[in-house]
């Protein structure tokens, strides 16, 4: 529990992750950080007050709590249910079917694993894409669970033999999900947000596609789609539409500032002008385009280019894991090998798993650096762990976290001013009900799904 004055921690290398781009840490040095209810009050060289909660940090490192921009929470429920498949035949054979058939139940015990697991690991910040129905309940666990989130139910209106009758939705009740969605949470508590969520080209008409782009426009909404993934997507594009994938979405009106694409692992020139020209975000998810055999993005080309880069674990079944721990370390090793070791330094990796995500989202007013007025989210690293060395230089900090850290070296995460989790261990819920519901919930979906166990 938190002190009625609010939570003071103490001890702490605090690295701020609000420098320019030359330094993006900021500037990195020890002291203490003081919090106000649910908003950083101040940090530097501080002692504590009357009633405060002190948490001792014990020389550890503190960061902004980490930001994800692209999570499927309905997905995780299917964990190990849809290995060694490439992601057309990974969607049609695996995902789909099951995706079909949740229930609001099913959805919900999945999605509070989600928010657990993600937590449990350091993101407080996260953006959503969930099935054709049932968002509701993701909100509502995302408001349990205390953190930050964009959530936008899937818009896919085209089926074919390849996807269970019944799970695609015609336009005009699709957004009109999207619009309950919007007109019951968005801005909730001034942490949950609802975004519009075609899925991808190939299950969206043109017609729901611009439809999509109009309201998105007129809410004011966020758009999160995915894009140019994998090599037999990409064909299928060019083969439908005759023209690359970005252009495909430029022309559907789904680019600009509110936007952000999931992958971008196969893109043209072309294509790479068109993000930088709309300022598009991108969503790069490293595990789950090497499990699927997608690829590697070219993550540098985008920074180079100016794009916003955001990083995400994607869904359980195309990854196994929600860490965003490993996540960065999977990052920065592919663009060591594909544009060079040194070109994406560790800092500017830490940096993109912070505030770089906090820009990608829009949420930057908000989370993604340690500042006075933004959200107490923060994630302190144990450095006497023996993996990250014990004392060290500030230098040297970017290196450990983003090459060596694991979730068992977080001595707490900080959500909202609230301790949430502390080892790698959530706290916000009872584990033996989580687990309940999720013994309840999945095999009556298998057997709907019709997967057995």
């Amino acid at each position: 529990m938190t002190g009625p004055a609010g939570l003071f921690v103490r001890d702490v290398w605090l690295v701020p992750m609000d420098g320019p781009p030359g330094s993006p840490l900021g500037h990195v040095r020890r002291g203490a950080l003081r919090v106000r209810g649910e908003r950083i009050a101040a940090l530097g060289d501080l002692a504590p007050a009357p009633g405060e909660t002190v948490l001792d940090g014990q020389g550890g490192c503190l960061l902004p709590g980490f930001v994800q921009g692209h999570v499927h929470a309905t997905q995780t429920l299917f964990r190990g249910l849809a290995d060694d498949l490439p992601l057309l035949p990974w969607l049609q054979q695996r995902i789909w079917p099951l995706e079909h058939a949740h229930d609001a139940a099913s959805t919900r015990a999945s999605a509070a694993l989600t928010f657990a697991e993600l937590l449990a690991g350091g993101t407080t910040t996260v953006q959503t894409m969930e099935s054709v129905r049932f968002a509701e309940q993701v909100c509502e666990q995302a408001l349990a669970a205390g953190l930050v989130a964009i959530v936008g139910n899937c818009l896919m209106d085209l089926g074919g033999d390849e996807v269970p009758p019944g799970l695609p939705e015609a336009a005009r009740p699709a957004l009109a999900r999207t619009e309950e969605l919007w007109r019951t949470y968005h801005g909730r508590e001034d942490r949950l947000f609802t975004a519009v969520a075609p899925r991808f080209l190939l299950s969206c008409s043109e017609d729901l596609a611009r439809d999509a782009a109009s309201f998105a426009r007129q809410a004011g909404l966020r758009v999160h789609t995915h894009a140019g993934e994998h090599p037999a997507e990409v064909a299928a594009v060019r083969a439908r539409f005759r023209r690359d994938y970005v252009e495909v979405l430029h022309e559907q009106g789904l680019l600009g500032p509110r936007s952000s694409l999931a992958h971008c692992v196969h893109t043209s020139p072309r294509e790479r002008e068109l993000l930088a020209a709309t300022d598009t975000a991108v969503l790069h998810c490293p595990s789950a385009n090497l499990k699927l055999g997608s690829g590697i993005a070219p993550v540098q080309a985008y920074r180079q280019a100016g794009l916003r880069v955001a990083l995400g674990a994607d869904g359980a079944p195309c990854n196994n894991r929600l860490s965003l721990l490993t996540e960065l370390r999977q990052a920065a090793l592919l663009q060591d090998l594909a544009a060079g070791p040194g070109v994406w330094p560790a800092a500017a990796a830490l940096w993109t798993a912070t505030r770089g995500g906090a820009l990608a989202l829009g949420l930057d007013h908000l989370v993604g650096s340690l500042q006075p007025g933004k959200r107490a989210d923060l994630v302190l690293f144990d450095l006497e762990a023996p993996q990250l060395g014990g004392p060290l230089a500030p230098p040297q900090i970017a290196g450990r976290i983003v090459h060596a850290a694991t979730e068992s070296d977080l001595r707490a995460v900080v959500c909202g001013g609230r301790v949430v989790a502390e080892r790698g261990e959530y706290l916000g819920a009872d584990r033996a009900e989580r687990t309940a519901a999720i013994a309840s919930a999945l095999p009556p979906l298998l057997q709907r799904a019709g997967l057995g166990r």
